[in-house]
């Protein structure tokens, strides 16, 4: 179930990409000639100006949400390489700092199960950050430790008591984070309280 919905997302990822990123770039060259055009009527091309930017921001927004749905880079380089990505695109596109850091990690190549799992555990808990947590900070960190691949997210916003978080969407996000350790043979620990942040800790062995 889970390969069906990750080849799914992938084929999703590759038509947006595709055929709409397309279309954008078509669209920018218009306006790149309409602009071209337009130098006897400033307020025209201030419009135009003003609808590229626009187009601007559509390319990226669907550059961003192609690489949430799937990656190309998780199958090429792997999960640190593509973690260190993710957390760069993040954090530019929901405007909170975030540090990534691989120590141990760097370069190592798991099964692509695991490393599908895990990738879409630190989407999940970095949109919880950009929709609950309030933070300005947040870290994502990758090491080796005692022959199990060590995951953390944490972050420096409003924390929460993770008992009271059965329901609803926050609920049922970190239920789905916990099924995908498990998945995998790990296991996820949640630390966070009032005023406290939230630190995600993720234990996978590494085969």
């Amino acid at each position: 179930m889970v390969e069906a919905q990750e080849l799914e997302r992938g084929r999703i990822a590759r038509d947006l990409h595709d055929n709409l990123g397309q279309e954008l770039t078509a669209l920018k060259l218009n306006l790149d000639l309409l602009k071209a055009e337009c130098a006897a009527r400033p307020e025209l091309c201030e419009r135009i100006e003003q609808t590229r930017e626009i187009a601007r921001r559509v390319e990226n927004d669907l550059d961003f949400i192609s690489w949430e749905l799937r990656p190309a880079a998780l199958d090429q380089l792997g999960l640190p390489a593509t973690l260190e990505n993710f957390a760069r695109e993040w954090s530019k596109q929901h405007g909170v700092e975030c540090d990534f850091h691989a120590g141990g990690a760097d370069g190592l190549r798991l099964q692509p199960e695991a490393e599908t799992n895990l990738y879409r555990i630190a989407q999940e808990a970095l949109n919880n950050v950009s929709k609950h947590a309030g933070a300005g900070r947040a870290e994502v960190l990758l090491d080796r430790r005692d022959g199990h691949l060590v995951f953390i997210v944490g972050d420096d916003g409003k924390g929460f008591e993770p008992g009271e978080a059965a329901d609803g969407e926050r609920g049922m996000g970190l239920l789905s984070m916990r099924e995908r350790a498990e998945q995998v043979g790990g296991t996820l620990e949640i630390e966070s309280g009032p005023s406290a942040g939230t630190t995600v800790y993720v234990r996978v062995p590494i085969a």
